[in-house]
């Protein structure tokens, strides 16, 4: 362990009081390589609509859509995502997808990122991104910043639906619509 004072870098007369204790693998604990796998999860990710896509930078409008990618802990996973449809008519820059899907395989830790795109040769405007601990065990429902832009938004909902059925190795997506009526504010 370690106990004392740090230096702030660019504060000369600011210190940092720490103390760092080791845990972990001690006096017969377990080791992480002895720890149980974590266990596949099944998530209902429903993607509502954005708000104010307008105002990201490279923004034209032509056929948003949303990419949903689970960021998997392990490098060696496949890759898990789901992609609504594109919106090409009403209002692009608010559009509405009201498309739920089931995402899996998902481990506890694992994020979410919401990836804006455009149709015209698949640009990608802006992220967000869900840490597991908002919506692991209890669910999520809210709006999600979109990095491209303060004032554009993602109205999501996600909802773990427990474990994987399977290996977990199919990824699927069923779309279940939310609601028939494309209305301008569906979602405030």
């Amino acid at each position: 362990g370690f106990q004392g004072m740090l230096a702030i870098i660019g504060l000369p007369n600011a210190k940092l009081a720490v103390d760092v204790q080791v845990v972990g693998a001690q006096d017969g604990e377990q080791t992480p390589e002895q720890y149980p796998p974590a266990v596949s999860q099944r998530l209902g990710v429903s993607i509502l609509q954005a708000h104010g896509l307008n105002n990201m930078t490279h923004f034209t409008g032509d056929s948003p859509y949303i990419i949903c990618e689970v960021k998997h802990l392990d490098p060696a996973s496949k890759m898990t995502r789901v992609e609504t449809a594109s919106v090409t008519d009403g209002d692009t820059s608010n559009p509405f997808w009201g498309e739920t899907h089931i995402v899996e395989p998902w481990c506890e830790g694992e994020p979410l990122q919401f990836t804006v795109c455009e149709s015209v040769a698949s640009k990608k405007e802006g992220k967000a991104e869900l840490p597991s601990k908002l919506f692991f065990p209890h669910g999520y429902a809210g709006f999600v910043a979109i990095d491209g832009s303060p004032q554009a938004i993602l109205h999501i909902i996600v909802r773990p639906l427990g474990p994987a059925v399977g290996d977990g190795a199919s990824l699927k997506t069923n779309q279940v619509k939310v609601s028939q009526t494309k209305g301008k504010h569906c979602c405030w």
